[in-house]
């Protein structure tokens, strides 16, 4: 685990790669910066939770790679029945991610900026 929008994952092979989440912007924790950008702990709180409630068991949907080699993707996990967890969603329904533009298009992007509207009306986590 890295930061709030940006994780390890071991796959079934063994191997490590690091993920980055498609599409969202968390705030992050810099070598020795003090104070810690507002919110940054919760996020990356956040995201560990996300995974321990899945046992561990994402799904990586790669979109692209970055300039430093991390997958970007779309994380997932499977939910109550049929249905499947944006890990993304989760992120900005919470207040703890913003949406990001950037030159990778996300799949779910339109869900990711009506989540990042829920957070907003309520007022939550960055957007208090």
């Amino acid at each position: 685990m890295i930061d709030g929008d940006s994780i390890t994952v071991r796959q079934t092979d063994g191997s490590q790669i690091e993920v980055e989440l498609c599409g969202i912007d968390a705030p992050q924790v810099k070598q020795g910066e003090v104070p810690a950008q507002a919110f940054s702990n919760e996020a990356k709180d956040k995201l560990l939770k996300l995974v321990a409630a899945a046992d561990n068991q994402v799904m990586i949907i790669p979109v692209a790679k970055d300039s430093d080699g991390r997958t970007v993707a779309e994380v997932m996990a499977h939910g109550q029945g049929e249905a499947e967890i944006s890990f993304q969603e989760e992120m900005l329904k919470s207040g703890l991610a913003k949406t990001r533009l950037g030159e990778v298009e996300c799949p779910n992007q339109i869900a990711f900026e009506n989540a990042q509207r829920i957070a907003i009306a309520s007022k939550t986590g960055v957007w208090s």
